[in-house]
């Protein structure tokens, strides 16, 4: 069997690998899809070393295989998550169980919990406390994309907004667009997105956000603050991974305002500690989620607080992948690209 692995700069490979097969506590998955993660893009793009485990990490598929030791049977739906708390890594015996360390490694493709590659595959072998069952109401494009709304779902729960509140998201990529919706679902009184491509705004624009901001074309704080009517925003999402918007963050929230880094980026950033210190800022921090909070995920996407379908913009074999990496990079109308490795 083959799996698509990115190897260096603008290299990705199908690299052989053994078909999977069950064993004790792991269960073998048919991959319906797998989103290409913006992580991914990053790996392709940079060449900078990329654990397999991880390329490919948003996906669904049936359970084709499996033992008596799992808890899911041939054709149930699943989808890939993080498995539940250790209890015996030092962060769990200190009782903080939800910043399992264990959890997390196997999160980051790191341990026994990682498997060999990742979900841009027909089949994967995985231990089965990572998977959970996917709601029938869901369609397998939509279980494709509770990864990323689950990331969006964690950052919100972190940040805490409040009914009424002023919350401006920053970066109208995927997990940008899905703040955004989580945020108004949380209970926002007003959502600003951010965003310089006019296509992304467009779609923010019908995914629910109620003003739409093009950084280049304005003043940006005094923007944002003729719209909420105040003196900054009541939490800020950084969603587009990029240094230099860590610091607009900031500006861009009220006094005791929360901003939440969300984007990931691998330069450093330059902040303003006194801003940040007379502002009295709340900086809230997320990365991955908890195994609780996909069923919180799959039912904002049945009852239709969550849109998805609208993000998903093509579909890709194993072999189209180069290509669907160039376009993700180059046209901003390609939001969501899933890989059907069957194709």
């Amino acid at each position: 069997m083959q799996a698509a692995i990115v190897t260096g700069e603008r290299r990705l490979e199908l690299v052989d690998f053994i078909d999977p097969e069950p064993s004790d506590g792991k269960a073998v998955v048919n991959v319906n899809f797998c989103g290409i993660c913006g992580t991914d893009l990053h790996a392709y793009q940079s060449g900078e070393p990329y654990n397999p485990a991880i390329c490919g990490h948003e996906w669904t598929g049936t359970v084709s295989a499996a033992n008596e030791t799992v808890p899911f049977s041939e054709g149930d739906r699943v989808a890939i998550g993080i498995a539940t708390a250790c209890g015996d890594c030092p962060t769990c015996r200190r009782g903080d169980a939800s910043h399992c360390e264990t959890a997390l490694a196997g999160l980051l493709g790191i341990g026994p919990l990682a498997a060999p590659h990742g979900g841009f595959a027909p089949a994967i072998a995985v231990d089965a406390t990572r998977l959970y069952h996917v709601d029938d109401k869901l369609s397998a494009t939509e279980a494709a994309m509770l990864e990323p709304l689950t990331v969006a779902v964690h950052s919100v729960r972190r940040t805490g907004v409040h009914l009424g509140d002023a919350v401006v998201v920053i970066g109208g990529g995927p997990i940008g667009l899905l703040v955004m919706q989580c945020a108004r679902a949380a209970g926002a009184g007003t959502v600003v997105l951010v965003e310089p491509q006019a296509a992304r705004r467009e779609l923010g624009g019908r995914l629910g956000a109620d003003c739409l901001i093009d950084p280049s074309a304005c003043v940006l704080q005094e923007a944002i603050n003729a719209h909420t009517g105040s003196t900054g925003a009541d939490a800020v999402f950084e969603c587009a991974g990029v240094p230099e918007t860590i610091g607009t963050a900031v500006s861009l929230a009220r006094r005791g305002g929360a901003v939440s880094l969300v984007g990931l980026s691998s330069r450093s950033s330059q902040i303003s500690s006194a801003e940040w210190l007379l502002k009295e800022i709340k900086l809230t921090t997320s990365i991955g989620y908890l195994p609780e909070e996909f069923a919180v995920s799959q039912a904002l996407v049945a009852d239709g607080r969550v849109e998805l379908k609208s993000m998903h913009t093509s579909t890709v074999s194993l072999e189209q992948m180069s290509d669907a990496f160039d376009r993700l990079a180059t046209n901003p109308e390609e939001v969501k690209i899933l890989v059907d490795p069957h194709l």
